[in-house]
């Protein structure tokens, strides 16, 4: 069972599959990786690793070095609360992971809808353009 901690922490963090799968190397190896690097381990094209890093660079759960013109990212460890929480989802990962799967894929569809209604609601907002009052 997926636990509401997890839940929200892929509601939260996680925003595809390829995220989940790089959060959960890093954090396994605790080594630092090339984007490269990551591609090859998790046999995927460097723009769906690159789309995957940003987020977790941004929501700090994943840390950049610069070496020698590269650079490394390495799972970001400083919050030990967030840590259990991503060690927990591990282990749901690696036991049940059509759960994550189910879990994510509701979070997913539930992105899109809120999208598509924010959008059809700005179709019918309505603008002061130049020269009307």
């Amino acid at each position: 069972m997926v636990s509401d901690e997890v839940r929200a922490f892929l509601r939260d963090y996680i925003d595809s599959f390829e995220s989940l799968e790089v959060l959960l190397l890093l954090r396994r190896e605790r080594a630092a990786w090339t984007a490269e690097q990551l591609c090859t381990r998790l046999e995927t094209h460097a723009s769906l690793i690159d789309d995957a890093l940003v987020p977790l660079v941004r929501a700090h759960l994943v840390q950049t070095t610069d070496q020698d013109l590269l650079t490394l990212y390495a799972y970001a460890d400083e919050d030990p609360g967030r840590d259990v929480i991503v060690a927990s989802l591990d282990r749901t990962y690696r036991d049940e992971p059509i759960q994550i799967m189910q879990v994510m894929s509701t979070h997913a569809i539930e992105r899109l809808r809120t999208r598509t209604i924010r959008a059809f609601a700005d179709a019918f907002v309505v603008r002061r353009g130049k020269g009307r009052g």
